[in-house]
């Protein structure tokens, strides 16, 4: 019987015999419906791209597009039967589903399709990818294709981190020196060159309308109040201790962190934020929020004051109070407001802030009281889902055997996972032939937790369809790591991971260090001045 190739793994998928009833030709008619339009041009995009070909609509073989209000609106259905294939969606976003296995499908097949039937629906509502464009700047064209990878593997987020401390790259009409001065360094982890770009706002449009033509929505990241020293290149009065700052070459942790003392500092982020809502219009925000100390909070005149206005016990009740204070602005607009996870402490952010967990910091225990308590999640665990990582820490095995279940989760609980995202960091991933080998094939694996019930998914199956599966991706012009590079062992493991370890010399703690006695020389400026 032969077998086709389709990621993610359907819920019901029956073929029928060895016989093939449909053949792809030039003279495929289409039975469109309304809300057809985007699958059809999808269909019709894959057709010219992968067979050379574009339909004429003059014979027997024929596609149906049908959407169905009565079954949920990411469900589909797929029926092949002789000259005929029926695609019926709850909605649009389940036509296009459809439309994605049928590409597959018809890849896989040569274009010859036997008998089958195909009843299927997602595991999770969040479905999604995070490209770091902060460290390394991706044109609008590479963005796009990775937009296109996700429709492939049926992703419908894409979580677009678009500042750190190595860049500004989200142009803001009225904060125009976050990108005429955040987006460029000097140099990078690699070399000396200089590294610069940024997104303007008919960029982000452009990239936001393509998004949503294929069903996804676009999530933004200013991340807040760490990670922001290409924001305090710009505007260094937002510090605590305000100097002249340089937009980070190296990554890591930094001391030089926001002034939440301050309610110039907070009226600006409310701003930034503010006109982010304007052009990021489907709903959700991501303020970062991880990764900082406290260092210059414990010795800041302003931080030091609110605490005491406020009757904080410590300095880590400053981070919550901004991120709850920047939260609280965003949902009176109506956003729901994402942050990576918090720890577990005794002044909470705000249950309504959903965190995506990312590091093993926080126990299963912990993550069930909080989801049990209303606090939604998605999972984004690092040791599974970040791409960044070399195979040699986290394998396409591993990958796919995406595992994370807290221990006593309620039924209420359970439903307050929201689903799964990849994440590609690019500290180290500076070009598309990098984060092509990055990416996949282990997107596909996590595409396939994301969507698949648990029961559904088998590994030995996966593999047998990476054959089809690659041969795909050499046709989209996509270049993923080799099958064997994905399972390293031996030496070979070793090695990825002494080369992974190496990490450590760029990390740049050191300056730290340097920042710290700058930092003291400014506090005892502004002392003298009191």
């Amino acid at each position: 019987m032969k077998k086709y190739s389709v990621i993610p793994q359907p819920r019901v998928f029956s073929v029928c015999g060895d016989e093939a009833v449909f053949t792809l030709t030039d003279n495929l008619v289409f039975e469109c419906c309304e809300g057809s339009r985007n699958s059809l041009n999808e269909l019709l995009g894959f057709f010219r791209e992968v067979f050379c070909m574009e339909p004429v609509g003059f014979g027997k073989e024929k596609i149906r597009f049908e959407i169905d209000g009565e079954i949920e609106e990411e469900s589909y259905f797929l029926k092949v039967e002789r000259d005929r294939i029926l695609l019926r969606g709850g909605s649009e976003k389940g036509l296009f589903y459809a439309v994605q296995t049928l590409k597959q499908l018809l890849f896989s097949g040569d274009g010859k399709l036997t008998e089958m039937e195909i009843t299927d629906s997602p595991r999770y509502g969040v479905r999604g990818f995070m490209l770091d464009c902060g460290r390394y700047f991706f044109t609008v064209e590479a963005v796009k294709q990775f937009i296109d990878m996700m429709a492939l593997h049926k992703l419908n987020e894409f979580h677009w981190h678009l500042s750190e401390d190595q860049g500004f790259r989200c142009q803001l009409e009225d904060k125009l020196l976050l990108t005429e001065i955040g987006s460029y360094r000097s140099h990078t982890n690699f070399n000396s060159i200089p590294h610069e770009g940024y997104y303007t706002k008919a960029d982000m449009l452009d990239v936001i309308n393509y998004a949503h033509s294929k069903y996804i929505k676009v999530i933004p990241e200013i991340d807040s109040p760490g990670h922001v020293m290409a924001m305090l290149a710009a505007y260094p009065e937002l510090a605590c201790f305000p100097r002249d700052f340089s937009v980070s070459t190296f990554w890591g942790v930094k001391h030089d962190v926001l002034c939440i003392g301050k309610e110039s500092t907070i009226d600006f982020m409310k701003e930034v934020y503010g006109e982010l809502a304007e052009i990021f219009t489907d709903g959700v925000i991501h303020l970062g929020g991880d990764e900082v100390p406290t260092v210059r909070w414990k010795s800041c005149p302003d931080c030091q004051r609110l605490m005491k206005e406020k009757g904080m016990k410590d300095e880590s009740d400053l981070h919550t109070y901004y991120l709850d204070t920047i939260g609280s602005f965003l949902r009176e607009k109506g956003i729901e407001v994402r942050m990576w996870n918090d720890r577990v402490k005794d002044n909470m952010t705000d249950k309504s802030i959903t965190w995506q967990l990312w590091n093993g910091a926080i126990g299963k225990e912990d993550v069930a009281k909080e989801l049990n308590s209303g606090r939604k999640f998605v999972l984004s665990c690092s040791a599974l889902s970040y791409l960044d990582l070399p195979y040699a820490e986290t394998s396409l095995a591993k990958a796919y055997n995406f595992a994370y279940e807290p221990e006593g989760l309620t039924d209420e609980g359970e439903k307050n996972i929201l689903g799964i995202e990849a994440c590609l960091w690019t500290e180290f991933v500076p070009d598309m032939l990098t984060a092509d080998k990055m990416t996949y094939p282990r997107l596909a694996a996590l595409s396939e937790n994301a969507w698949t019930m648990k029961d559904k998914k088998d590994y030995g199956a996966f593999i047998e369809k990476m054959p089809s599966y690659y041969n795909l991706l050499s046709v989209l012009g996509i270049r993923p790591a080799p099958l064997k590079v994905t399972e390293p062992k031996g030496i070979r493991r070793l090695a990825g991971k002494i080369w992974w370890q190496r990490r450590q010399l760029t990390w740049g703690a050191h300056h730290n260090i340097i920042s710290d006695i700058m930092a003291k020389k400014a506090l005892g400026k502004i002392s003298e001045t009191e």
